[in-house]
């Protein structure tokens, strides 16, 4: 029976994105289709197709774990509600002076490719203003709240430019590291195509002889303890991404890539 992979909450996200932005342009242009509707159209394809691309530089399913909801309720003033609601006036019931610990930034930084997010957002911001205008964009407004949240982003600039440093290098080990898993299955597997003859049972010698049966190492892999748990700290201390898995005596085999 054949399984099937079910999507991700990022594929699942950009399907609705793309039914609901077909259902709006069929709803748009049921009348006479004019060259400035047909123009617009196109615009708001090519906005979402960027919002896609975006979503992608984002690990959706860990996106919950860069939350502290503990700290959440500190960023609402529930009792302002009915004013802001009246007055139209958000600056009433948020209060995000205290944004900054309803973020946990390590989680965030293992959770977006921050290269890749800034370069998809540059390009989002200019298919947005091919829409709406540039001026729309570059309008900041006098908002407490917005206000708050660029003293945030301004805040975090310098941890989340070594994070993105910190994330290049990552990939780039990764890239080796796959590179010498590769190269150890192959080894391990030539070593024990050629243990497997007539005077071998797995990869021990079928012998009377305790000479030549203690000689010849189970190998690749020792067998001792050593082999199976390492003191070695999981993350570098400081270190703002997660560091790649260890990799030691047995886990050579779970660490291969799925093929």
């Amino acid at each position: 029976m054949s399984q099937t992979t079910s999507p991700s909450a990022a594929e699942q996200l950009s399907d609705r994105l793309e039914a609901g932005t077909e259902r709006l342009l069929r709803e748009t242009t049921d009348g006479e289709p004019s060259d400035s509707l047909s123009a617009t159209a196109a615009e708001l394809w090519d906005v979402v197709e960027e919002v896609e691309d975006l979503l992608e530089t984002i690990d959706l399913e860990n996106l919950p774990d860069v939350v502290e909801t503990s700290a959440l309720p500190d960023l609402l003033e529930l009792d302002g509600l009915p004013d802001a609601i009246r007055e139209k006036d958000l600056d009433q019931v948020l209060d995000l002076s205290t944004i900054r610990r309803a973020v946990n930034l390590h989680e965030l930084w293992n959770t977006v490719d921050l290269v890749d997010f800034q370069r998809e957002l540059r390009q989002l911001k200019a298919e947005l203003e091919d829409v709406v205008g540039p001026d729309a964009l570059d309008s900041s407004g006098d908002s407490e709240a917005a206000a708050e949240v660029r003293s945030f982003i301004d805040e975090i600039k310098p941890d989340a430019a070594d994070a993105a440093i910190q994330q290049k290098a990552k990939k780039a080990a990764k890239t080796a590291r796959n590179g010498v898993i590769e190269g150890h299955s192959k080894f391990e597997t030539l070593y024990e195509s050629k243990q497997r003859g007539s005077g071998y049972a797995g990869r021990k010698p079928v012998s009377n002889n305790p000479t030549a049966v203690s000689s010849v190492p189970y190998g690749p892999l020792p067998a001792g303890i050593s082999t199976r748990v390492s003191t070695v700290p999981g993350n570098v201390r400081g270190a703002k991404v997660n560091a790649l898995p260890r990799i030691y005596g047995r886990r050579w085999k779970t660490a291969r890539r799925p093929r």
